[in-house]
């Protein structure tokens, strides 16, 4: 059975839940759209700009709800470092009110012991990860990129512990361990930049239309990230850094534990199915992300990323899918994104980046792991900002896809001796804490032997 064959079913199932929390993409009649962006582009970057202006101009629906304009006025005038943050602080607040009511139904309602609690998880999850999920996620991320809460109006120690919140604390539901979110993004992948082999979730080695390459990736991210990031810290010489995250990590293991023994019910409904989830659906969004990667310019931003216009999604991730956008300037304000691409076009075109239009990431992967009618597909999705003449066909756009999706090897791509030290004793931890009972340990444990395989396969 052949992999495209494989993916075609999960594919139909994905295009049908993908879509039922997707809002439709329409104006705010309420902006005045800045005609001179049109006016001044060149002729083949316009239909480019257009599809750009929707996602400056749509209607946003990051925060599902909203609070008295008094109240949200005195958080953008008192407490928010930038006013055009309202929408991160709100759904901060909707993830924040939703796990408090779902954890305190849980503890305080469900038996502790009893297996018949675990019917709760079929209104959990798909409340946290369907609809809570990308909010939270690309909220989390813009929030570490640019801190949300002011220190000169909330003061150091409170804004301190506000911006951390969700990264120490939220973040745990959603499968990534407390503190290590901004060591992960902020300073190892967009330092190292998707260049394997310093950053961990690199696509660049990968088979990138293999589903069990795919696998593989995510595996890597499970059972070596823990230990590897408090290492990439110390290499870098950011020992605050690397002593801070070692920290949350040694917390974190311990109150695992800790939460299982007091209620085992809470415990699986809330965070060990999330163990699993978080780290399947953070690769899937960083695979899709990086899925294209050119072979001849694998380190320039134009060709390690692509950019998603005019996207359903955009209205509900903080306009993501400007990726190479964010690659290129990572503290340009969400808001901004699509005005920078806008402003800088001659340089994708120059750089030869790939824009798609109505479509979000994980289409992207799904679509190539379909085989050639996934690539046809993406091909027709292409926005083109090249003079007429200087087109792509589209046998020569499938052609450049499967060029792009090929591992890149190097010198410079080669692990060292440290690396894999540090590899072989985070798979060892996960062995150690599968044995002696580490709840949640047994599948990143199971997983070990299976990465192996899959890699000596590859």
């Amino acid at each position: 059975m052949t992999d495209s064959v494989v993916a075609r079913g999960p594919l139909a199932i994905f295009k049908v839940l993908k879509h039922i929390v997707e809002p439709p993409l329409e104006l705010d009649g309420k902006l005045e759209i800045d005609k001179s962006l049109l006016e001044n582009c060149k002729p083949h970057h316009r239909k480019a700009v257009e599809l750009a202006i929707t996602d400056m101009y749509g209607v946003r629906h990051e925060a599902l709800i909203r609070l008295p304009a008094s109240w949200e006025r005195f958080l953008c005038e008192k407490v928010l470092n930038d006013p055009r943050d309202l929408r991160l602080f709100l759904t901060f607040l909707q993830v924040t009110l939703w796990l408090t009511i779902s954890s305190a139904f849980q503890l305080c309602c469900l038996p502790r012991d009893d297996n018949r609690g675990l019917w709760y998880m079929l209104i959990h999850l798909p409340i946290t990860w369907v609809i809570m999920g990308q909010r939270f996620i690309l909220a989390m991320h813009y929030a570490a990129h640019r801190p949300l809460i002011s220190p000169t109006k909330c003061g150091k120690l409170l804004s301190g512990a506000l911006n951390a919140f969700p990264q120490l604390i939220l973040s745990n539901f959603f499968g990534m361990p407390a503190g290590t979110y901004y060591v992960h993004h902020c300073v190892m992948h967009h330092q190292a930049n998707n260049f394997f082999p310093y950053d961990i979730s690199s696509t660049m080695p990968y088979q990138r239309d293999k589903p069990l390459h795919f696998v593989a990736y995510v595996l890597n991210f499970m059972i070596h990230t823990m230990l590897y990031l408090p290492f990439y810290a110390l290499r870098k010489r950011r020992f605050d850094i690397a002593l801070a995250v070692a920290g949350c990590v040694a917390v974190y293991l311990s109150a695992f534990p800790l939460i299982y023994s007091y209620h085992p019910v809470f415990f699986i409904n809330s965070l060990a199915v999330s163990f699993v989830l978080g780290p399947f659906a953070l690769m899937l969004g960083n695979y899709s992300q990086h899925i294209f990667v050119n072979p001849d310019a694998p380190q320039s931003n134009y060709g390690l990323a692509c950019n998603h216009i005019n996207a359903p999604f955009n209205m509900l991730t903080f306009n993501d899918g400007y990726h190479i956008t964010h690659h290129v300037s990572s503290i340009t304000h969400w808001s901004e994104m699509p005005i920078h691409f806008i402003k800088h076009l001659d340089k994708y075109e120059e750089g030869g980046a790939i824009l798609f239009q109505g479509i979000n990431f994980d289409d992207v992967t799904f679509s190539v792991f379909a085989g050639e009618t996934g690539l046809k597909r993406l091909a027709s999705k292409v926005v083109q900002i090249v003079p007429k003449e200087k087109e792509l066909s589209e046998a020569e756009l499938i052609a450049m896809f499967r060029k792009r999706l090929q591992p890149v090897h190097t010198e410079a791509t080669k692990l060292g001796g440290a690396q894999v030290g540090i590899f072989l004793a985070n798979e060892a931890l996960w062995c150690y804490l599968s044995a002696i009972g580490f709840p949640g340990a047994v599948m990143p444990a199971i997983a070990v032997p299976v990465f192996h395989l899959l890699y000596a396969l590859a």
